[in-house]
């Protein structure tokens, strides 16, 4: 069963976007790097990069435009292509429509122009043809789940699992990642490098770890409880709901290449770390103590990137009566009371996971 067919179109997702911006912008310097280390392709070929899980591209065109920014440095007639990765049913429109308006857009950049392509495919297979990516980017996009969990876990977030079901998520989500580090292998050059952010599980707390989104989860859960309570959301089919992420700690990251096998002969790890990312909602709260905006301003930003799944393997096969879309409309409404009634107590947290690899 799909997971999700991408983020919520129509500009919805870029409007309220702010954290993966965010996060995205930590990377700058790491792009610039990656970039100064991938060894000049041949005279007059083209340095390609690709950008995998793109979505619409508001998050990712300033991250292109810095790795064409470092390309143009080293070498200032060097042709560039962006390839923009993500599923068939992904808002291309909104992308192309954001790459030729948006003034960070790498095509404001001054001749020789970017060549824009687009590759409508999970990244879960090869993207491009073999071996001709130079650099690889993903922001907020590799923790999703290639298929539906169909484990029993009390809650919506893999973290709340444990024993059996607990050891079935931590498997399946690390043959997913060994299925996408497998398919980069494919499309990356010898000496390219790949840098992938998601988000993640800060093991160093000496109590428990850190789960990137654990109180949202948990607020999400008890919100579509109260469905279940109203009569309007089936109860088997809330038990059996799990928002395919994983958030992966910097060990499960570096597994497949440490273990003995194809990866470990493709890639070395150059970077695998977790580091904290401020609440941007949170920080403006902080700032105007207006807790209705800042609820609605995170109810948006949980929308944009759940809907989707929500509404494919909850609130479809499991709403009684209501329109899908009028629920799904009732359940982040009940999220923004509850948001604003305690900014502090559900606030997003996050620890985001950066991971570099060099193409042997």
């Amino acid at each position: 069963m799909t997971t999700t067919e991408g983020m919520k179109g129509g500009g919805y997702y870029d409007e309220h976007s702010e954290y993966q911006q965010r996060t995205a912008q930590t990377a700058a310097a790491l792009i610039e790097e990656s970039v100064q280390a991938v060894p000049p392709p041949p005279a007059g070929s083209t340095f390609v990069i690709v950008d995998y899980g793109s979505s619409t591209g508001k998050n990712s065109i300033a991250s292109v435009r810095s790795a064409v920014a470092a390309v143009r440095a080293r070498e200032r007639d060097r042709p560039v292509a962006a390839v923009h990765n993500d599923l068939p049913t992904n808002d291309w429109n909104e992308l192309f429509a954001n790459l030729a308006a948006r003034p960070d857009s790498y095509l404001a950049l001054p001749d020789p122009p970017v060549l824009p392509l687009a590759s409508a495919i999970s990244f879960y297979e090869p993207a491009v043809p073999a071996g001709t990516a130079h650099l690889g980017v993903s922001f907020s996009a590799a923790h999703w789940l290639r298929t539906q969990p169909d484990v029993e876990v009390d809650g919506f977030y893999f973290c709340e699992a444990s024993g059996a079901p607990r050891a079935a998520l931590a498997a399946q989500a690390d043959t997913d990642w060994t299925t996408f580090l497998t398919a980069r292998a494919a499309d990356i050059a010898p000496g390219g490098r790949l840098l992938i952010q998601m988000v993640g599980t800060d093991v160093r707390s000496p109590v428990v770890p850190d789960v990137t989104a654990r109180k949202l989860l948990r607020a999400m859960t008890e919100a579509a409880r109260d469905l279940v309570d109203a009569g309007a959301l089936d109860p088997a089919a809330f038990e059996r709901y799990l928002l395919p992420v994983y958030a992966r700690t910097p060990d499960e990251a570096r597994r497949p290449i440490e273990r003995p096998g194809p990866l470990a002969d493709a890639f070395r790890v150059e970077v695998a770390r977790t580091d904290p990312v401020s609440n941007p909602y949170l920080d403006q709260w902080r700032r105007d103590h207006d807790a209705a905006a800042y609820a609605r301003s995170y109810a948006a930003f949980v929308r944009g990137f759940t809907e989707s799944s929500l509404r494919a393997n909850l609130f479809e096969p499991g709403g009684r009566g209501a329109d899908t879309g009028a629920l799904l409309d009732d359940y982040f409404a009940r999220l923004e009371r509850r948001f604003a009634a305690d900014p502090e107590a559900d606030a997003f947290e996050d620890w985001t996971l950066t991971v570099v690899l060099t193409r042997k």
